[in-house]
């Protein structure tokens, strides 16, 4: 009988050396209501991530999920604490071109067709001198848009804009992809076509991945670890490894590890 490894410390630690190391150290946010009460979101936040790894990050509404991918980002910044990409700050790698970030909403330009939306920050990064950036053609083949490249937005299906701004995001060739609840807004099968995608192009291109879910199965389906934020601003982030061997397929989710795993997730926080 197959049982599930519960060990929460060393798979995550594949970091071949700082440079390719992203690091969360004591990460703490709070916002101040209209009514002038402040709500502590991020308490002490720290965890560290290897490169190639693909980490999802689940847990209750409102426990700072997204507020967290928007630090590591570098859209906002923390009341205290740290975290370096690479050795470097969320604001440098930014200004760099080492991150991408896919949103729920693709926010595709509508007057632009598929290659000029993909293309957007390869004509960005030619302007200021950088030309780490992928061929706009290969990334339309790579995520299954070949013949729509002269598409515009209006005449795509929600899932085949998600895919635009995927490889649009991919373009810079980034250090690291951060996804908030990007197949959110799709319909289910849709969203599971998507996470086969995404799991396929993951592993033809293995970029650093972090990926925010309400979803317990889709964040093991895709993940080789799965921290769990806590409900409230007092607890601990659990980490949990993914034991489940790769590439992964529907196959995946019959597995009795799967479903072991996802009744640790879900005990984990409140569903």
């Amino acid at each position: 009988m197959k049982t599930l490894d519960t060990k929460t410390d060393d798979k995550y630690m594949r970091v071949e050396s700082l440079n390719n190391r992203i690091s969360i150290s004591n990460i703490c946010k709070s916002y101040t209501s209209d009514l002038g009460v402040e709500h502590k979101v991020l308490n002490s936040v720290s965890f560290e991530i290897g490169q190639s790894e693909f980490v999802s990050i689940v847990g209750p509404s409102g426990c700072g999920k997204t507020t967290l991918l928007k630090i590591i980002a570098g859209l906002i910044s923390p009341d205290s604490g740290q975290v370096t990409i690479g050795g470097d700050s969320p604001s440098k790698s930014r200004s760099s071109k080492s991150i991408g970030y896919v949103f729920q909403d693709p926010a595709l330009i509508p007057w632009r067709t598929v290659y000029e939306n993909i293309q957007l920050p390869t004509e960005v990064n030619r302007q200021t001198g950088n030309t780490n950036y992928r061929n706009t053609k290969e990334l339309i083949s790579l995520v299954g848009l070949s013949g729509f490249a002269e598409h515009y937005p209006h005449q795509l299906s929600g899932g085949m804009r998600q895919r635009v701004s995927l490889a649009r995001a991919l373009s810079i060739n980034p250090k690291l992809l951060l996804m908030d609840e990007p197949f959110g807004a799709l319909d289910e099968i849709t969203r599971e076509a998507m996470r086969y995608e995404l799991l396929d192009l993951w592993n033809k291109t293995k970029p650093t991945i972090m990926f925010v879910t309400h979803n317990s199965a889709e964040a093991i389906l895709l993940s080789d670890r799965v921290i769990v934020m806590p409900e409230s601003d007092t607890g601990d982030t659990t980490n949990i490894t993914i034991s489940l061997d790769r590439p992964r397929s529907e196959k995946t989710e019959s597995d009795e590890i799967f479903n072991q795993l996802i009744k640790k997730v879900r005990s984990s926080y409140k569903c």
